[in-house]
């Protein structure tokens, strides 16, 4: 609806004053000697069809002594009913529906119509104005019976808002205006927070750490690691995964100056590429150049224990008798696998569509397997990332990597096992896409590399897929980006002659660190330890 249209009738309203359910005496008799009551909706905006959804909504009338002002609408937020007032951090996952730093709290909010305790009566106009207002009126006009909406997710942005509902009893004339304050406030400052960073000139691997916050001291590990590894953080545990050539898993100690704990074999030539932790003693491990997905024990004493067994990915290979497995996601109790199916007789050219093999971790046996939309489900220095929200899994496919416009987003629904299609494309963002990340429904950054090999750093919008900003372009190689514990963005920078970590603010876009931070080696790969 254009600001400021109205409706014509009384019912749903512009968003300057807010939607309204209206409740409108049937015809069908009286239930239980009073006049029943039927909500309508009227329509949305001048020119529509007007459409009557009613629905059998039997509010039993009572003596208006019954039914006091107080009691015709209530919230209910955080479990309470009759809430007044709603404090959430951003990123609290206790409140916080998304889980992630976005400048924006997601609460989950509900309109109990009447409120609870108290008795049924005729409510004519239940009018909702504010953040969600919309959805609001809608889950109140889905009520089948008289009671407590079901929650809505509610986004306001840092700082107060609020949320306003009004009501009227037609019959004894009582109004009831409740209001809603939701309080949204930034996250904590973790004073330990730092960044576990791989640096390397693919001859020489070093490790690095940085502070989180500001002035984002730098410290540097003695312990060695190979010139082609990545770091994961898994169940608050650092690893590095030493890949091509390297063929181990390094296991190190937060409490101890990251010392390295233990450091097993993944099998000569295999090429790790990705680790999760799964449970107790528990973890798998995705070996690029074999067949077999390993089970490992990463709390075992020695290298003796360190495999605890193997899951057979080869019937996902191609014509090359290898499947590429990559990267993973732990949802629940499934483990999913992306298998990116490249045919090394072809230098490496894609075979068909990409999968994900779906392993339950309690069996350790594959129960489904998804077929991506594109090829080549690519993912260098990130694990497959979690849309937040909705929970879906979101995976790159970079199609055929040499040219642009056969590749995208796309979502996987992890309880269907169902692959959306792409929801941003190649072409939407501008090149191949090499690294992302998901800030919010509406905000997200990707690394893409055009056909003339530029690496840029962009800001998208999912919902509207388009690019709203971008923020650095090279030809040197940009390899990672994370969002770090505070909701800020790194972006690890080859750029020469001043390699390094820069920072962004994902609220403005605008880049935070005056230089890059020198982290020695060009940085490549981010982890973060709360």
């Amino acid at each position: 609806m254009r600001r400021g249209s109205r409706a014509r009738g009384r019912g749903l309203r512009s968003a300057s004053r807010g939607p309204a359910v209206r409740i409108l005496p049937s015809q069908v008799g009286p239930v239980d000697g009073h006049a029943p009551y039927l909500a309508e909706r009227s329509p949305r905006s001048r020119g529509s069809v007007r459409r009557r959804a009613r629905w059998a909504l039997a509010v039993v009338l009572v003596a208006r002594s019954a039914l006091g002002a107080d009691c015709l609408v209530a919230w209910q937020a955080g479990g309470t009913d009759g809430a007044t007032r709603v404090a959430c951090r951003d990123g609290d996952p206790t409140c916080d529906l998304d889980g992630t730093v976005d400048g924006s709290c997601t609460v989950g909010v509900a309109l109990c119509v009447p409120a609870p305790g108290c008795a049924a009566g005729g409510v004519s106009d239940v009018r909702v104005r504010g953040p969600g207002a919309s959805a609001l009126a809608e889950a109140v006009a889905a009520l089948a019976a008289p009671g407590c909406t079901a929650e809505v997710p509610v986004r306001v942005r840092r700082g107060r808002r609020a949320l306003r509902v009004s009501a009227h009893d037609p019959i004894s004339g009582e109004r009831d205006r409740d209001r809603l304050r939701v309080e949204c406030s930034a996250p904590p400052r973790r004073r330990g927070a730092k960044a576990i960073v791989v640096t390397t000139d693919f001859e020489t691997g070093l490790l690095a750490t940085v502070g989180v916050r500001a002035p984002h001291a730098v410290g540097h590990p003695t312990a060695p690691i190979h010139s082609d590894a990545v770091v994961r953080v898994s169940e608050g545990r650092p690893f590095i995964v030493n890949r091509f050539l390297g063929d181990n898993i390094q296991i190190l100690d937060p409490a101890r100056g990251l010392t390295t704990v233990l450091q097993c074999s993944t099998g000569p030539g295999s090429n790790p590429h990705d680790i999760v932790v799964a449970g107790p003693r528990k973890a798998y491990v995705t070996r690029y150049d074999a067949r077999e997905l390993w089970i490992v024990d990463p709390d075992a004493a020695s290298c003796d224990g360190f495999r605890r067994g193997a899951i057979d990915l080869g019937p996902w290979a191609d014509a090359d008798g290898l499947p590429e497995m990559d990267q993973m996601a732990l949802v629940g109790d499934r483990l999913f696998v992306s298998v990116e199916r490249l045919d090394r007789t072809r230098q490496f050219a894609p075979s068909g569509r990409s999968r994900l093999v779906v392993i339950d971790v309690a069996s350790d046996a594959v129960v489904g397997t998804v077929e991506l939309t594109g090829a080549n489900a690519f993912g260098d220095a990130s694990g497959i990332v979690r849309e937040p929200g909705t929970g879906k899994l979101v995976v790159a496919e970079a199609g055929n990597i040499t040219h642009t416009g056969d590749g995208g987003l796309e979502r996987i629904d992890p309880a269907t096992l169902t692959a959306e299609g792409f929801f941003l494309t190649e072409d939407d963002l501008g090149g191949n896409i090499a690294d992302f990340v998901l800030v919010s429904p509406t905000k997200g950054y990707a690394i893409v590399l055009d056909d003339r090999l530029q690496n840029r750093l962009v800001a998208f919008d999912p919902s509207a897929r388009v690019v709203t900003r971008r923020l650095l372009a090279r030809m040197a190689y940009l390899p990672d980006i994370a969002l770090a514990p505070d909701g800020m963005l790194w972006l690890a920078d080859d750029g020469l002659p001043s390699p390094g970590i820069r920072i962004f603010d994902p609220l403005t876009d605008r880049q935070l660190t005056t230089r890059a931070i020198d982290v020695g080696l060009p940085p490549f790969a981010m982890g973060f330890l709360p």
